[in-house]
């Protein structure tokens, strides 16, 4: 092997052998340095100061996913279409072919959920 060579592959090995032990050594002493045992007020939930009003953990009417799921989908067919508008009139009919199948795909979808009662807020 040549001089320049082995000298750059002994520096990947030493620079690999660095990623690989750098984290397990970084990880080995946190895990001896930290504490075991944290109970009391150490183990509730920080919020600014303030005692713990609620359970953290409640769970959520599905109708909530539901509407934020509609209004996800209907948000990102806004972006779509402002994207494309600037662009339409150059990209000719074909284009606009597509963005109106696009359009009456999500319109669809959104009586398809109007008929399911998704938008029907109980």
């Amino acid at each position: 092997m040549n001089e320049p060579y082995q000298s750059d592959v002994v520096f990947l090995v030493g620079f690999g052998l660095a990623i690989v032990l750098l984290p397990l050594v970084t990880l080995l002493v946190f895990r001896w340095v930290r504490p075991t045992h944290q109970g009391g007020i150490k183990a509730e939930a920080y919020e600014s100061g303030m005692p713990q009003a609620s359970v953290p953990r409640r769970p959520f009417h599905m109708a909530y996913y539901n509407f934020a799921l509609v209004f996800i989908v209907f948000d990102v067919e806004t972006l779509l279409l402002f994207a494309i508008a600037p662009v339409l009139r150059d990209l000719g009919w074909l284009a606009l072919a597509e963005v109106g199948a696009f359009i009456l795909l999500v319109t669809a979808g959104l009586f398809y959920a109007w008929r399911k009662g998704v938008l029907v807020w109980r």
